[in-house]
């Protein structure tokens, strides 16, 4: 498989949506989002915008905003384009991309910032694993790219989504800086090469570099994602990830996450909406386990105060076993290790830890019990042993077992 920024970044976001996308490939009708639509359309434009100035012609704002609109007019098809957001129309997403293209016009013209060495350029990214004497093969394309001097090179990309990033999310931005790598090795004697984003939605420009540590880093942590998607095609496993995403996503009407609510959303009879057999499992499982959780609610407090005493009992006497008229309880006490909480420093050195020493694929799920079988059963090396307890709290767990024989 030739893997790609977006195929990976498809995969972190959903592991499901990438299965379908790039490995059943379902025949379904796909529809274009209309964000995706204008984006693409206000890309078209600028391309024809710098394509024309290689030859030393200057279109008008006015002949860009029609070759815009023609564009528009020929390839829009309401069939297959989709408005998630009903309360805006398609005249107001074209009206958003001629604004856009209205405001990088009058900022930029006459366009004399560089030479424009590639527009929509496609070019190849090779990754070498030492590990397992793999080749990866990748593959992007460059909106715009330009030669400011003889040894100073910018990479542009058009964003046309409503949010800009900020500064620390560019810095750390994947897509550019694979680029980068790629340009590298095609123009070795470039000194100075330039990440820039042209947020079209609020007209900002934005700019970021990457040192030789930055890249090496983005490097293996690209080969560690190929080798979870690798992983993942091993085992035919891909879990869906809902998200915010998924009223945009191509494949909700057969998402086994999405596709009984799509369905269902378009029945208008409450009477056959109730009828319908799988709202009729939803409604009795509520209404039985409404009941249940009744019951438990006075049961449960009394249930672990005498959980609590068991425990208790067997460590005063030192007993693991305690028998009652015709049946046992077990009493276990298991050691286990406290992962750092998420989005804490520890957790990140920790995460960063079990990808420098190549077991991502194995602990990628960060599982206490994975993490504890590993000590236990003397996997780590002693020297990683050492780093990873000190990122690691040992807790004592008891767990009560009941037998039915004495």
């Amino acid at each position: 498989m030739i893997y790609s920024h977006s195929r990976l970044e498809t995969f972190k976001t959903c592991p499901k949506k990438f299965y379908y996308n790039y490995i059943e490939k379902p025949d379904i009708e796909k529809k274009n989002s209309i964000e995706a639509f204008m984006g693409s359309m206000v890309h078209l434009a600028l391309e024809k915008l710098y394509t024309d100035l290689k030859f030393l012609k200057i279109n008008s704002l006015d002949q860009i905003i029609d070759y815009y609109l023609e564009c528009w007019n020929k390839e829009y098809d309401e069939k297959k384009i989709e408005i998630v957001r009903t309360s805006y129309s398609k005249d107001n997403y074209m009206e958003m991309g001629k604004q856009y293209l209205t405001d990088y016009y009058n900022r930029y013209k006459p366009f004399d910032q560089g030479k424009t060495i590639g527009l929509e350029m496609q070019i190849p990214i090779r990754f070498y694993d030492e590990d397992t004497d793999t080749l990866y093969n990748l593959t992007g394309y460059i909106d715009r790219l330009t030669l400011v001097s003889e040894d100073h090179i910018e990479i542009h990309d058009y964003k046309t989504n409503k949010n800009p990033k900020n500064q620390l999310e560019l810095d750390c931005d994947k897509q550019l800086a694979l680029y980068q790598i790629a340009i590298e090795k095609m123009y070795p004697d470039v000194k100075k090469i330039d990440l820039v984003w042209h947020f079209l939605s609020v007209d900002l420009e934005m700019r970021s570099s990457r040192s030789k540590d930055q890249l090496e880093n983005l490097e293996k942590e690209i080969i560690s994602i190929i080798k979870e998607i690798e992983h993942a095609r091993r085992k035919d496993y891909f879990p869906t990830n809902p998200s915010a995403l998924c009223d945009w996503c191509e494949f909700k009407m057969i998402c086994p996450m999405t596709a009984h609510n799509q369905k269902t959303k378009n029945i208008t009879d409450e009477n056959e909406y109730l009828n319908e057999p799988g709202v009729k499992l939803v409604e009795e499982y509520k209404k039985l386990n409404s009941e249940k959780k009744k019951v438990l609610d006075e049961i449960d407090p009394k249930l672990e105060k005498l959980k609590e005493a068991i425990i208790k009992y067997s460590i005063d006497n030192n007993l693991e076993k305690i028998v009652g008229l015709d049946s046992s309880l077990l009493v276990k006490c298991y050691e286990n290790y406290k992962l750092p909480g998420k989005d804490t420093k520890e957790r990140e050195l920790l995460e960063n830890l079990i990808k420098d020493n190549n077991l991502w694929i194995d602990l990628s799920d960060l599982s206490y019990i994975k993490i504890t079988e590993f000590v236990n059963n003397s996997v780590f090396s002693e020297e990683f042993l050492n780093k990873i307890s000190l990122l690691l709290n040992k807790e004592k767990t008891h767990r009560i077992y009941q037998n039915s024989k004495k």
